[in-house]
């Protein structure tokens, strides 16, 4: 089974540290952490008070905590049996948010005949449902949401052209997951 400690060295290179950029929806974030999110689980999981101050000195460690709850646990990434696919998913969720969840939802459809609902929730008949195309052929599930994750990138960029100063980072990050 997929395990967190495994995927967060990838996504704390990719995230990076101190950002305040204007144009990002995510506003002020280090490792990642918006301060929205470091609001919501930095004095809950860390014991510290949620000021700016504190984000700025966030540790990979304090991160780790805050990644391993609000996303890859909330997304069920430990009953994910490739490392990979959990990876790309977890950190696309990171990224993008439920919108990750859709796509794969989607791709579950439209690929493996799933029946599930697009609502952007891992819940119990999508896990079932990606635990059977994981099994089923793995390769396409992976190489799909990959690609699609590309697509959704690009469609992002030509409906808020003010992003597109990210999409060469998007896009180098998606093309650090391996090929299957």
């Amino acid at each position: 089974m997929a395990n967190f400690n495994t995927f967060l060295p990838m996504l704390l290179e990719f995230e990076g540290g101190w950002v305040d950029d204007p144009v990002d929806p995510g506003g002020a974030t280090n490792k990642g952490i918006t301060f929205q999110t470091f609001k919501a689980y930095g004095p809950r999981l860390l014991g510290i008070p949620a000021t700016l101050e504190n984000l700025k000195k966030l540790t990979d460690a304090q991160a780790g905590t805050i990644y391993e709850l609000k996303f890859w646990d909330k997304i069920d990434c430990n009953h994910i049996a490739n490392q990979d696919l959990a990876n790309i998913l977890a950190d696309f969720y990171v990224n993008a948010g439920s919108n990750a969840i859709k796509i794969l939802q989607r791709i579950l459809n439209n690929n493996f005949s799933a029946g599930i609902s697009v609502d952007g929730s891992m819940g119990p008949a999508t896990c079932a449902a990606m635990q059977a195309a994981e099994s089923k052929d793995l390769p396409r599930l992976y190489n799909t949401y990959k690609s699609n994750r590309i697509r959704y990138y690009r469609d992002l960029v030509g409906r808020k052209p003010e992003l597109q100063k990210f999409l060469k980072g998007w896009l180098n990050r998606v093309a650090k997951f391996p090929e299957m």
